[in-house]
């Protein structure tokens, strides 16, 4: 009983967010997807362009990706920024996964391929931030990960291991009955295997890289140094699994791993890394 209370809890929504973006510029749909209905943000050009979508952090929301990809559209990208389940005005009470924004960052490619967005897109790009970089690392093993040129990533969550373990620690009593934290991971993974049924996970290295998702596209990798929220494992986990011509690191002691999201060095630098992969727009 006391596995199955822990593991509701460890699957619940985030306790809160930021307030959803109202902005003129940024123009809303609501669209039906896979598990709840879901906010998704643009920013579009007139003519082709390359299209980056950016997918936020656990509590935080589209307004703090819009800062984080607004020199993009202003380079003329299109920008489209998806509202996390349970965040923001995409309001869902069901049990939470990150698979849960996967599936809706899938149901939203397929509406952007089909042409439901009102764009046409040259290349395809993904933003991450955090718990969005987990969701944008997973990504490249679905439907659509052959068409993704590229990432952008800021202080990417890339495994859940560590969250576990920090969770786990984070318990009392229960962490030292016998066998607990074997029983309660199974029961978690079972939850998980059961919400998905397309997902099949049997060991806590199926949530993290490379197995969750190996970048084999060129990366940026924008990280608060230090990351006072995730620490370094992260970003470690994903570099012991990358080649060192595919993935890029811009490290600042200005950032941080929240509550910058305006960052204009940070700007710079993504926009001098797009410049020499050749992804800026030029007429």
């Amino acid at each position: 009983m006391l596995a199955k209370a822990l593991t509701r809890r460890l699957l619940q929504g985030p306790p809160k967010s930021t307030a959803p973006l109202d902005d003129p510029n940024w123009p809303s749909t609501v669209r039906e997807g896979p598990r709840a209905p879901y906010r998704f943000h643009v920013n579009l050009r007139e003519q082709p362009a390359p299209t980056l979508v950016a997918v936020h952090g656990w509590t935080s929301g589209v307004a703090h990706a819009r800062n984080r990809t607004q020199a993009l559209a202003d380079a003329g990208f299109h920008v489209v920024l998806l509202e996390s389940l349970g965040h923001g005005s995409s309001t869902y009470n069901g049990p939470w996964t990150a698979h849960c924004v996967l599936e809706c960052l899938e149901d939203l490619l397929d509406g952007l391929f089909g042409g439901d967005l009102g764009m046409t897109t040259t290349k395809l790009l993904l933003h991450g931030h955090s718990l969005g970089a987990y969701v944008a690392l997973r990504l490249l093993h679905g439907r659509h990960g052959d068409r993704v040129e590229a990432l952008l990533l800021e202080s990417p969550m890339t495994c859940y291991s560590p969250i576990f373990d920090e969770i786990f620690s984070d318990l009392r009593w229960p962490r030292w009955l016998p066998g607990f934290r074997s029983r309660l991971t199974r029961r978690l993974m079972d939850e998980w295997n059961t919400m998905h049924p397309g997902v099949s996970i049997s060991d806590m290295a199926d949530v993290d890289v490379p197995r969750w998702g190996k970048p084999e596209v060129p990366t940026f990798v924008m990280q608060a140094d230090p990351d006072l929220r995730l620490g370094p494992v992260h970003l470690d986990m994903l570099r012991s699994c990358m080649p060192d011509d595919l993935l890029d690191v811009w490290s600042s002691t200005t950032l941080r791993h929240s509550g910058t999201s305006l960052h204009h060095e940070r700007d710079a630098a993504m926009m001098a890394w797009l410049e020499s992969k050749a992804f800026i727009p030029h007429c």
